[in-house]
């Protein structure tokens, strides 16, 4: 089965009965559960905001410009690396860096080439290297919005008082299917794979080919 058959198999398929009917389905749930708890049920309401304000702590687009924009560092690596420049020597990738550059010499006389390609090689170290930067980030940055010592004890407290978690495990549930349609990380990502994506699709002027075919011809003689 293809499952690139459409342009929509590519850029995605627009869920948006999904998201009404998730944001519908939340709002009408809650409000049951508010219902059930009574002179309590500001607790819930307060459950809910925190979500809210953690959910949005993070805009989608600064997330995507973040991934894109930490893709420099890496191109700077390599660069600097191949000109034998020390200015990156301080770099957690360095060492690595330095060893597959100097243990796999580039035919093609075409700089940017071999650059690209280099890039390519190191994507997966520098994915966790840069994945593990921003996740610290993030979780420094939902400390400043949300209390999740306090979203604990209020998700206790209320499945304490309706008897178990089954409610507000759906809640959460809902929660996330309506306004956490794709988390920060996961567009951080994305944003570092268009990168990535860039580096396999730059064409070598002197053989024609992109640096994809490149790649897997090199992979094809091993």
């Amino acid at each position: 089965m293809n499952i690139f058959y459409d342009y929509e198999d590519i850029f995605g398929r627009a869920e948006t009965a999904h998201l009404n009917r998730s944001f519908t389905e939340l709002f009408e749930f809650a409000a049951g559960i508010r219902c059930r708890l009574g002179k309590q049920a500001y607790l819930i309401d307060e459950y809910i905001s925190l979500m809210l304000e953690g959910a949005n702590a993070t805009l989608v687009h600064s997330a995507a410009e973040d991934g894109f924009a930490t893709s420099a560092e890496l191109r700077r690596l390599c660069r600097e690396t191949m000109n034998g420049k020390p200015d990156c020597a301080g770099h957690p990738l360095y060492e690595k860096a330095r060893a597959y550059i100097s243990e796999h010499p580039l035919p093609f006389q075409e700089r940017v080439t071999r650059q690209n390609l280099y890039c390519v090689a190191l994507a997966g170290d520098y994915l966790e290297y840069a994945a593990g930067n921003y996740r610290q980030e993030q979780k420094e940055l939902l400390q400043n919005t949300l209390d999740i010592v306090h979203l604990r004890d209020l998700y206790r407290t209320v499945s304490g008082i309706l008897g178990n978690e089954s409610e507000l495990e759906r809640l959460n549930l809902l929660l996330r299917q309506r306004f956490l349609v794709v988390t920060p990380m996961s567009v951080f990502l994305q944003g570092l794979t268009n990168d990535l994506l860039y580096s396999l699709i730059s064409r070598d002027m002197e053989t024609g080919k992109r640096a994809a075919q490149l790649w897997l011809e090199e992979e094809t003689r091993k």
